[in-house]
């Protein structure tokens, strides 16, 4: 009867092990500890190893350290909840390729009803993740016009000066006025120029970078950046920015894709700056952009409006749709990766009212408590 017993349990282990391996999803099993205890083929062949040299291991010896802490605060809030939990990750293989994953966690009990550990379930999603990058950088290279635009203004003012210092040098030589301290300080003055406009072109070769992982970044310093290319642009057409943030004493940091959200940001203030442009040429007013940052329990929240009058109701409910737009030479796309940025990337919340004369976008962005 044992032997029997012993031979039907064998042959369920080897059915469910069968059953495993024809999924097409990594899945792996952990136990209270964060050991493996099982996995299916799909999953060792993800790590490039066997299922044998899996067994017994821990996440720590496969996964980047801060992953794995990460998911390791994760796993044992699941254990303690017994709540499912989802989340996305990527993965580097050996070979250099980088892959995306949706992990589905869930506890496993044991006969007694206690946790006896997790089972995670995999899903790639590398191909979408692929497909809505290529559309964002297409966004992105549509605010690229803009950018040059503030780029030119930006370069405008040092240009003028070294064309200055250059002038004034030539009519000291040729005065033979010259000596060692003229041409110190010239040389500093121009290298001083010069580094300003190559940061310039820094930052713009910085923003068109897609951000592959996420990571946490202090928005403050996201904004200010963004300004160091626009700044001037907007400067020189008289535009009122405020900034205000509410946390004075703290910074706010951000988990997510900084140079996406930094293209949100831009495409939302561009727009305010456009649409200045356009009712200053029918009215008088003082513009104004205004930037205000600050928590609440749940959200980081950006709020950016401009006073330049209203959108009109029956608008207002498609501009996130795409290809929808009002610029006679718009692609419809700006503010659809906004969306796409913002709620599916970085699991957030874009919206868009009026308030009187003013129009407020308002983007909320989960608190990573991690």
């Amino acid at each position: 009867m044992g032997k029997k017993l012993h031979n039907e349990l064998d042959k369920q282990l080897d059915f469910e092990e069968i059953l495993l391996d024809s999924l097409p999803n990594p899945i792996y099993y952990k136990d209270i500890n964060g050991d493996f205890i099982r996995c299916n083929s799909r999953f060792s062949k993800l790590l490039d190893t066997s299922k044998e040299n899996i067994i017994g291991k821990s996440a720590y010896d496969f996964f980047p350290i801060s992953v794995v802490t990460r998911h390791k605060i994760i796993d044992a809030n699941i254990m303690k909840t017994l709540k499912s939990n989802k989340d996305e990750v990527h993965f580097v293989k050996k070979s250099g390729e980088v892959r995306y994953y949706n992990l589905s966690k869930t506890v496993c009990l044991n006969q007694e009803g206690n946790v006896a550990g997790i089972i995670c379930i995999m899903t790639d999603i590398t191909q979408r993740i692929t497909e809505k990058e290529f559309l964002i950088q297409q966004s992105k290279f549509a605010e690229m016009g803009e950018m040059i635009a503030s780029i030119a203004h930006q370069w405008n003012e040092p240009l003028v000066e070294l064309s200055a210092q250059v002038q004034r040098f030539e009519l000291l030589h040729a005065m033979n006025k010259i000596n060692e301290n003229m041409m110190h300080d010239f040389v500093n003055d121009t290298m001083v120029q010069i580094k300003y406009m190559s940061n310039t072109l820094s930052d713009f070769r910085n923003f068109l970078k897609p951000s592959t992982v996420k990571k946490s970044f202090e928005i403050k310093k996201a904004i200010k950046e963004i300004f160091e290319i626009i700044g001037k642009q907007i400067f020189y057409l008289n535009i009122n920015v405020s900034l205000e943030y509410k946390n004075v004493n703290e910074e706010i940091y951000i988990y997510g894709y900084e140079n996406e959200l930094k293209q949100v940001l831009l495409n939302i203030i561009n727009n305010a700056k456009n649409k200045i442009i356009k009712i200053e040429k029918e009215k008088v007013f003082n513009p104004l952009i205004k930037i205000k940052v600050y928590q609440n329990e749940r959200f980081n929240i950006i709020e950016i409006s401009d006073n330049a009058g209203p959108i009109p109701e029956e608008i207002i409910g498609q501009l996130f749709e795409p290809f929808f737009t009002t610029k006679s030479e718009g692609t419809g796309l700006g503010l659809y990766m906004a969306k796409l940025i913002v709620e599916d990337k970085m699991s957030g919340k874009i919206s868009v009212k009026n308030d009187v004369d003013n129009v407020i976008f308002s983007i909320k962005i989960p608190i990573n408590k991690e």
